[in-house]
């Protein structure tokens, strides 16, 4: 969903762009020709030595849905990264991470494996630029199950929607761009609205029969602990933290040189019916 929007844009704008991944195979399917796939694992730190010389370019996108991934792949992931960047041409590193990550957020677990992961990337030598992004328009679709589209919690605060597209033109561009070595970027999509505001929008445009239903964290949060599902601990301690927790950022991070993001959910709706 966010990692390959990247590559596409990196591709369009004349890189020659491979994908590490652990299925090559599968990584084919979902984007096509034009790209060379790279069969390697975070995890593994001898064989992403070897891989890396090959590179003069690299673009940290790793996920997690638990907080065993959140460790052993993101933490220790980009710690073996840096550890195999020895003796690479590597020169620029971009990375995604989260809005508000920061000192004073590091009481949520998720927050605080996020500072770490920054940190060390800002202590390698390697020109950076890291991407705090707010909520993407494309993950809209991920809270909608069989007719329903599911509020974790009240979810009051105003979100700026961020379309995909418009954060991986700013990460191709600054590869291109010295002056945004060594920043951090807060990247903001240019409408405010509210979880609820966004489902209401949703079901208007593409499907009315669409019901919105508010679920309690706290009843998640019980299920999680009886079922020992730690897939729905770490979603429900995620959402925990955005109920709670406005956008936090500092204005003066926002990307002003590398373009703006300006795609209203208006015409990002108008872009998935096209």
């Amino acid at each position: 969903m966010l990692g390959f929007p990247v590559a596409k844009q990196l591709k369009l704008d004349g890189y020659s762009v491979d994908i590490l991944t652990t299925n090559p195979e599968n990584a084919k399917k979902k984007c096509g020709n034009g790209y060379e796939f790279v069969r390697g694992d975070v995890k593994n730190n001898n064989a992403l030595k070897e891989i890396l010389k090959n590179y003069d370019g690299l673009h940290i996108n790793l996920n997690s849905n638990s907080y065993k991934d959140l460790h052993e792949t993101e933490v220790a992931g980009c710690h073996n990264i840096i550890n195999a960047l020895s003796g690479s041409n590597i020169k620029k590193i971009t990375l995604i991470s989260g809005l508000g990550v920061s000192m004073e957020n590091t009481h949520v677990p998720f927050i605080k494996a996020k500072l770490e992961i920054e940190n060390t990337i800002k202590a390698c030598d390697v020109p950076f630029t890291i991407f705090n992004c707010t909520h993407f328009m494309e993950s809209i679709s991920l809270y909608i199950r069989n007719g329903k589209a599911m509020i974790m919690g009240k979810q009051a605060h105003k979100i700026h929607w961020l379309s995909v597209e418009d954060y991986a033109r700013m990460v191709s561009k600054s590869y291109n761009l010295k002056d945004s070595d060594f920043k951090n970027y807060s990247i903001l999509g240019p409408q405010e609205f509210t979880m609820k505001e966004v489902f209401e929008q949703y079901i208007e445009k593409k499907d009315p029969n669409i019901k919105i239903t508010n679920v309690s964290l706290r009843m998640l949060g019980s299920i999680a602990t009886i079922s020992f599902n730690s897939k729905l601990k770490f979603l429900v301690d995620l959402m925990r933290y955005f109920d709670s927790t406005p956008e936090n950022y500092d204005p003066k991070n926002l990307p002003n040189i590398l373009g703006s993001a300006d795609t209203t959910l208006d015409e990002w709706f108008k872009g998935q019916n096209s």
